[in-house]
């Protein structure tokens, strides 16, 4: 439970006028389509918009840890993400973290979203950001961790309209980890319960923590089914994680092993994404425990390849 507690806690932590919305500068044109064959466009009307108020106080955040409204704007991919009105759009294909090629390894995932995120794509400095706040280790690249950066990207892909992205950084806002002089509690929670409200899967573990950690596991239990057994909304590794543990220990539900380690299975199959590294190493606790020690090794080495430390660690271990 003492492990759990502080795997929340750790995901918990992670009005002026709109200035400079359109910023003059040079932005990189490998942008994102927003708008594709006619029959597939999506409408304006149809996308999720982030409210004003929170657009221009996460833009006020951004430019103060990048250190100015240039530096912002030169790691943004377009203005697109933006309409008329100034109101950011929270396009479907920006959500989420950035799936990686099949050509690119896992254990050199870190300088691929690094490269893609210089070039401004929402999704590579999410990921990225999270790589950064949970530090990343591999046999070929091994990356400290750095919750200053990590608040960095993740208030670029905010910017951008990737809400994983801004319920992360509300949790950077609501401790101040990352962010200095700038915390600010109250832009934290509006994130994070904007982001929640609407279905967002990090909003919704983001808010979910902060309800385990004041012990309302029954609602923090609704919070997670309603998003997995939604199909209209899109669900993540984390979530899967967090839920399956709901089951397996029973939090705020009466415990069904099977359903939850079904579930921490669907979390590893979503590989790389955060969390399904932690379904893997709790995968690896269970199978060990029945002696079931080749389920066992198998998950052990997904954990360790996907670079928890403390899998590394056991494989090394027991090498």
């Amino acid at each position: 439970m003492m492990f759990r507690l502080l795997l929340l806690l750790c995901h918990a932590m992670v009005t002026v006028g709109f200035i400079s919305i359109c910023l003059s500068v040079n932005y990189d044109h490998h942008h994102l389509s927003l708008s594709g064959d006619d029959d597939q466009a999506c409408d304006e009307d149809t996308i999720i918009t982030l409210p004003l108020d929170i657009s221009c106080d996460v833009r006020l955040v951004a430019e103060d840890l990048w250190g100015s409204p240039e530096a912002v704007g030169s790691i943004l991919m377009s203005s697109e993400h933006i309409n008329d009105s100034g109101i950011i759009l929270c396009h479907p294909d920006c959500q989420g973290e950035m799936p990686l090629p099949s050509s690119i390894p896992i254990s050199q995932r870190f300088s691929y979203f690094e490269q893609q995120a210089q070039k401004g794509d929402p999704r590579a400095q999410h990921s990225i950001g999270l790589l950064l706040w949970n530090g990343f280790t591999s046999p070929t690249e091994q990356t400290s961790i750095d919750p200053e950066a990590s608040a960095r990207w993740h208030a670029a892909a905010a910017l951008q309209g990737n809400l994983d992205a801004l319920a992360v950084f509300g949790g950077c806002l609501r401790t101040g980890t990352g962010v200095g002089k700038c915390k600010n509690i109250a832009l934290g929670l509006r994130c994070i319960d904007y982001s929640a409200s609407v279905g967002n899967p990090s909003g919704v573990n983001k808010k979910g923590a902060m309800m385990e950690s004041n012990d309302d596991y029954f609602g923090a239990m609704i919070l997670y089914r309603e998003c997995y057994e939604d199909e209209s909304k899109r669900t993540n590794a984390l979530l899967l994680f967090n839920f399956g543990y709901c089951l397996i220990h029973g939090d705020g539900v009466d415990n069904d092993v099977e359903e939850g380690e079904n579930i921490w299975k669907d979390a590893v199959a979503l590989a790389p994404e955060e969390g399904s590294e932690e379904a893997a190493w709790f995968l690896y606790q269970q199978y060990s425990e029945r002696g079931d020690m080749e389920k066992a090794r198998h998950y052990l080495d997904i954990a360790a390849d996907l670079g928890l430390e403390d899998a590394v660690m056991e494989r090394r271990d027991n090498s």
